[in-house]
């Protein structure tokens, strides 16, 4: 395989109230192309930080970021095309209904109007909510909410999904529904790249998983190659013995 994201030295500084908190320090890492890359860590890792860098929302202070190709600094406005983003805060329209969300979120990206109606009609479909096409999204369940999030971001046929701890909060029938698209859409060939608080989604749908903590990649490999090597069967226990955080419920 090879990389569809290239990080190399990466480091992003802020200046608040005379301070200058370094929030992601010299980290370098590739995703490759095709895998499911998680990103774990405590609150102010620095994932959050990365995440928002690499889907072009916040300006690195120093290193590189290439994206399907396309440098970060430079070509940003290639990148968003290719890339889709599904936020740990929804932004949907409440006024609007989820077919009407759909559309103009198909404008945006400019899909052509036959190709958007036939996508609209597919992933509603696919998701469950054709039955309330028509519906004001204000009403909606969370996990109603999220879903429609999910194919918000991929209307366009991104090459990479972003998702950014897209599980939080919902019952678990909702969040195995979640994983199920996401490893459908990883099957038709799609780059998905998470951030997580949930060690087991982690452990049993990431090809590869990213450790952060105060800013730095302290460790990044397959699930069970880092259990192997911390003599553990638990990823949890990777996680709090390299970072000395508590893993939330």
């Amino acid at each position: 395989m090879n990389p569809i994201i290239e990080v190399r030295d990466l480091r992003k500084i802020f200046h608040s109230r005379g301070r200058k908190i370094i929030a992601v320090d010299d980290v370098s890492f590739d995703i490759m192309e095709g895998e499911i890359f998680g990103m774990i860590g405590p609150n102010g890792a620095g994932k959050s930080t990365i995440f928002s860098m690499l889907t072009t929302l916040v300006k690195p202070t120093s290193g590189s970021i290439k994206v399907a190709g396309f440098d970060v600094y430079k070509q940003d406005g290639k990148i968003r095309p290719v890339i889709g983003i599904v936020p740990q805060k929804l932004s949907l329209y409440p006024d609007l209904t989820a077919k009407e969300n759909l559309e103009l979120m198909g404008m945006l990206y400019d899909v052509p109007k036959n190709l958007m109606e036939e996508r609209i009609e597919y992933y509603l479909k696919l998701v469950g909510l054709s039955s309330h096409a028509n519906r004001y999204t204000g009403g909606f369940s969370g996990g109603m909410k999220q879903r429609l999030s999910v194919i918000c971001a991929v209307l366009h046929d991104p090459q990479i999904i972003f998702w950014d701890e897209p599980t939080t909060g919902l019952d678990p029938q909702t969040r195995q529904s979640i994983w199920k698209l996401a490893k459908k859409f990883n099957s038709e060939g799609k780059t998905l790249v998470f951030t997580t608080h949930y060690m087991e989604e982690a452990n049993n749908f990431c090809d590869r998983v990213a450790i952060m903590n105060l800013g730095k990649l302290v460790a990044l490999d397959a699930p069970q190659s880092l259990k192997e090597k911390a003599g553990s069967d638990n990823l949890e226990d990777v996680f709090i013995s390299l970072t000395g955080a508590e893993v939330r419920d």
